[in-house]
């Protein structure tokens, strides 16, 4: 089931969002592969109960707009690390819980964009 909620209030949230990235290239059979990991917390105003986050966490996770945000930030947090363009982008998200919020992991894979002396690409 997917849904989707008031834009603006999640807007809101990842405006104030804490972004944590990390990554690095690995040299693979077809050339340099960048794998990295954006983790995203949503802080939600105070008094939110137990409760209230975990069902808050469910919607994002089911929201498609939501996650579409939070990949696209990964994605922007990826390409500004990688020394590299990155190709086309595999991506996959888990949404927890956090004391503070929300919480959005989103794992990045792609290839780099590299152009080698005496070699194409194909």
């Amino acid at each position: 089931m997917r849904l989707r909620v008031h834009e603006p209030v999640w807007r809101e949230l990842f405006d104030r969002a804490d972004a944590i990235s990390e990554g690095s290239c690995r040299e693979e059979a077809e050339g340099r592969v960048w794998y990295g990991t954006t983790s995203l917390i949503l802080p939600l105003p105070l008094p939110v109960t137990h409760e209230e986050r975990h069902f808050l966490a469910a919607v994002a996770a089911r929201d498609l707009h939501v996650r579409l945000r939070a990949i696209r930030i990964a994605h922007r947090e990826a390409q500004s690390r990688a020394p590299a363009t990155l190709d086309i982008v595999t991506t996959e998200l888990r949404v927890s819980t956090d004391p503070q919020g929300v919480r959005i992991d989103v794992d990045i894979q792609a290839p780099l964009i590299e152009v080698r002396l005496g070699t194409s690409r194909q």
